[in-house]
């Protein structure tokens, strides 16, 4: 193929831009050949994952909303069944989302997300459905308003025999197992339990190990129980102060600023201590802290 040839057909396909009039051609060559090529960009086109034409009035926020394609992903079934069921009924979140999206988990942790966050979205309002946490597992002992929420299994049982045995049940009330982190998902499942035995408390008490991990938690299920509107959960300040007595456990010590706040749950006298405790690089479970049948170390 001739050069003059190829020139033509890259032009015609778009590639190049050849010259106009007689300056840009060589016609000392047989046939005529261009003095110079240009090579062309074809324009980008910006790729727009296309919305739906409409979103319903629950939704409308989305229309003057930067979306990722996440949140569309999210927003567009969504807008369909608010168009078509506006008036469905509630029912538990991990069913709405297999419904809607074909994953009970579609989002693992709902209320962080940025449209929930924002309060743009509401998963009761948009997504007429409710958290399903597991249950608390709790036992009423006594007539008492009380609950105590202990974090171990071992601290459990041994309070679980000890109340259960207590020679004065008047004095005794609720006891519940939180274990470790599931305790902030699953607090507020027990108000179900106070309504159907009629036995709601005025003192919700947790007891947990003295380590990082479980004062953070502790801080995490507080802000939990108020948001559900719950008595204010508070350090079992009694057990904590015996535990402060045991042998402690050596372990490598937090940032500093990370200790502070995680004792800060505690009231003035303990945080003082654990905060000792774990700079100096010691925890305390609350394996440490025998008890024994009258429920004391």
């Amino acid at each position: 193929m001739a050069n003059s040839d190829a020139a033509r057909e890259l032009a015609a396909g778009g590639l190049v831009r050849l010259p106009v009039g007689d300056r840009g051609w060589d016609r000392s060559a047989h046939p005529p050949l261009p003095r110079w090529v240009e090579h062309t960009v074809p324009r980008r086109v910006r790729a727009r994952r296309p919305g739906p034409r409409a979103w319903v009035g629950a939704l409308a926020f989305a229309a003057h909303t930067v979306l990722s394609k996440a949140d569309l992903a999210l927003l567009e079934p969504l807008n369909v069944f608010l168009r078509d069921r506006p008036d469905a009924q509630h029912v538990p979140l991990a069913e709405r989302f297999y419904e809607l999206y074909g994953d009970e988990k579609f989002l693992s942790r709902p209320d962080t997300h940025r449209l929930v966050a924002a309060g743009l979205l509401s998963m009761s309002e948009h997504l007429r459905a409710f958290p399903s946490p597991a249950p608390l597992a709790m036992f009423e002992l006594g007539p008492a308003p009380w609950l105590l929420i202990v974090e171990n299994s071992a601290a459990f049982t041994c309070l679980r025999r000890i109340l259960g045995a207590w020679p004065a049940p008047e004095e005794v009330g609720w006891l519940a197992y939180g274990g470790g982190d599931h305790l902030v998902a699953s607090i507020t499942t027990c108000t179900e339990s106070f309504t159907e035995r009629r036995h709601p408390v005025a003192d919700l008490l947790l007891y947990t190990d003295l380590d990082v991990d479980g004062l953070e938690c502790a801080q995490l299920a507080a802000a939990r129980a108020q948001q559900a509107g719950l008595p204010q959960l508070a350090p079992a300040a009694g057990l904590y102060r015996a535990l402060l007595h045991q042998r402690p456990r050596p372990w490598p010590p937090a940032a500093a600023e990370k200790i502070r706040d995680a004792v800060s749950w505690l009231p003035a006298p303990l945080a003082h201590q654990a905060e000792q405790l774990l700079l100096d690089g010691h925890v305390l479970r609350q394996e440490a802290l025998p008890l024994d049948r009258h429920g004391r170390p």
